[in-house]
Parts: C-alpha cells; sequence; structure tokens
C-alpha cells in the first residue's frame, strides 16, 4: 500500500470518527437546535426590518429572540397552568369515585349495553375512567417535575435561535462551500427546508393550534367539563388527515344527547362544522400558499415517526428529514433525466 493511499484512509477514519463523535455530543440537543432552526426561518423577515432600522445585528436579533421567547413563554405558561388545574380536578375526582356506585352517564351506557347484548358481561366504565385519568394525571405530573430541564431546554433554544437568525447566512454559505453539490442543487435543498418549515408550521400546526383553541371555546360555551383539556387534545387530533378533532367533538355531542341536553348538542354540532372543521379549507391555503404542497398523511407520519425515533425533538425533525429527503429525490430526477439525455 503506497504512502498516499495509507494518509488517505487515515484522514478517512480519522474524518467520520471525529465527526461521529461530535454528532453523539450534538444529539441530546437536536431538538432545540430542529427547533432554532424552525423559529429562525419564520422569523428572519422581522430581524431584516430590524437590523435594517437599528443597524446593529445583535441588538436586531436580541429583540427578535424576546420578542419569540414572551410569545411562546405567555400563552404556554398560561395553557399549561389551566390544564394541570383541569387533570388535578379530574383526578381528585377519579380517587374519590365510589367503585360500587357508577355515574350516571357510565351507568346508562352499561344498561344500553346489556339492552343490546344480554351476554355480555358488566363492564366497569368507572375503572376505566379512573385508568385514563390516572395515566394522564403522571404524564402530567412527569411535566411538572421537568421542569428545569424544559426551562434548561428553552435557554439552549434560546441562544441557538439568536446565532442562527445573526449568523444564519454564514451557516448557509459554510454549507454552499463544503458540499459537493452545484450551488443551483445547494440552494434548491435550502429552499425545500424552508418550504418545507413553513408549511408544517403555518399550514399544519398553526391550524392545528386554532382548531384547538376553537374546540376547547365551544366545550367552553356549551358547558362541557375541561375545556382547556379537550382542547388540546383536539390540538393533536387535528394532525390526523379527514379526522382530525372530530374524534373529540362526537364524544362530548353524544355526552350532550345522553344529558338530554338538545340545544347545547345541535349547537356544539353547529360549531364544530362550521368554524373548527372548515378553518383548515380557509386558512390553509392561505398560510401555507404554493410554497410546499405537503400531503396531510406524510406530515402525521413524519411527526409520529420523528418522535418514534428521536423522542419529543422528532417533532420537527421528522418533517425536516422528509423535506431533505424530497429535495434530494427531486435533485435525483433532475440528475435521472441529464443522464438519460447523456446518453
Amino acid at each position: 500500500m503506497s504512502e498516499a493511499k495509507l494518509e488517505a484512509y487515515f484522514f478517512t477514519a480519522m474524518f467520520i470518527g471525529v465527526f461521529a463523535l461530535v454528532g453523539v455530543i450534538l444529539y441530546p440537543f437536536l431538538g432545540e437546535i430542529a427547533l432554532a432552526i424552525v423559529l429562525a426561518t419564520l422569523v428572519t423577515p422581522v430581524y431584516g426590518a430590524l437590523r435594517a432600522y437599528l443597524r446593529h445585528d445583535g441588538c436586531a436579533a436580541f429583540l427578535v429572540v424576546s420578542g419569540v421567547a414572551l410569545a411562546v413563554l405567555l400563552p404556554a405558561t398560561g395553557i399549561f397552568l389551566l390544564l394541570v388545574q383541569e387533570v388535578q380536578e379530574i383526578t381528585r375526582y377519579a380517587t374519590t369515585l365510589d367503585p360500587g356506585v357508577l355515574p350516571e352517564f357510565f351507568a346508562y351506557l352499561n344498561t344500553k349495553a346489556h339492552a343490546i347484548l344480554p351476554s355480555i358481561p358488566s363492564f366497569d366504565f368507572g375503572a376505566l375512567f379512573r385508568g385514563v385519568t390516572g395515566n394522564i394525571s403522571a404524564l402530567i405530573t412527569g411535566a411538572i417535575t421537568s421542569a428545569a430541564m424544559v426551562v434548561f431546554s428553552f435557554v439552549i433554544t434560546s441562544i441557538a435561535l439568536f446565532y442562527f437568525i445573526k449568523d444564519g447566512q454564514l451557516f448557509v454559505n459554510v454549507f454552499f462551500k463544503l458540499s459537493p453539490l452545484t450551488d443551483e442543487e445547494d440552494r434548491q435543498i435550502i429552499h425545500k427546508l424552508h418550504a418545507v418549515t413553513r408549511s408544517l408550521i403555518q399550514g399544519t400546526l398553526v391550524i392545528a393550534c386554532l382548531q384547538g383553541i376553537l374546540t376547547g371555546i365551544g366545550f367552553l360555551i356549551f358547558d362541557i367539563p375541561n375545556p382547556v383539556l379537550w382542547g388540546s387534545v383536539a390540538a393533536i387530533c387535528a394532525l390526523i388527515p379527514n379526522i382530525g378533532t372530530s374524534i373529540v367533538a362526537l364524544p362530548a355531542i353524544v355526552y350532550l344527547l345522553f344529558s338530554h341536553d338538545f340545544v347545547a348538542a345541535t349547537g356544539l354540532v353547529a360549531w364544530s362544522v362550521l368554524l373548527v372543521g372548515l378553518i383548515d379549507n380557509i386558512l390553509g391555503p392561505k398560510l401555507i400558499g404554493s410554497r410546499a404542497q405537503i400531503h396531510p398523511l406524510f406530515v402525521l407520519l413524519s411527526v409520529l415517526g420523528g418522535m418514534s425515533v428521536f423522542g419529543v425533538a422528532g417533532f420537527l425533525l421528522g418533517p425536516l428529514v422528509f423535506g431533505l429527503a424530497t429535495a434530494l429525490f427531486e435533485i435525483y430526477k433532475v440528475k435521472v433525466r441529464e443522464l438519460h439525455a447523456a446518453s
């Protein structure tokens, strides 16, 4: 083996090993980095306007990060505190529930079930209710106990966001220099990631949050217990294509019907269909535009798959990886056409 080949092999092994270690070091912060990249993509126009006015990169970036922190912290803290309060109320109710006496609603379900199928054994809906609420309470309690870690992650995200806003173009230029692809292909990748980011946040998450908020308001208006909790669940369910918030709205409507409150049930149906259901069709095209037409099924799968692989960080990493894959596939199609044309 020649000395040149030995040097090449040694350098390649050292290069791969060092960058593998860098990956291991940065892995715990993937979620914070992904969130900072997404937020930096969204607030870059605001940063540009402030920088032109203040003529100072650091001050403009600091003001933008401060604004983002306030915009995220204040509503998130309020919703979280209300959610904790409602879950604690549900937990207290579930723990004090007499196992021998089912609530009227559960007893009604048991009566109807036996009227349809007399041979089925009695089902303890109360035990199921206590089990579900216990699991939810455990999740909330875990979130409270990990508050210090949440604060630490928020600080890391804010620091990363500051530098991504201030030096974002520098990072992009370094990527262009290191990438073996043409500048046009590099720009195509950056553009695709930018489009996926905006589509994910504006066209999916914003609409899901709005649908969750409207669902919670509807539950509050029509006197459904724990509107904040069910509104939060509805925001998550809104990511499911063609089903969305109906998973939460339908049981609430059935609950009102069993309670013989037909006016409220009719009102909740109208609210869910006219306001919550149509918001996606009205705001979706305006928020997404023509930047990135991503099918909701792939958004959902990329979010769930990303979370199963990366944990909570996968909520953003999954769609970003999916966006990178689609960008590379488009470049691949162009290169295949060029090869066919050359042959």
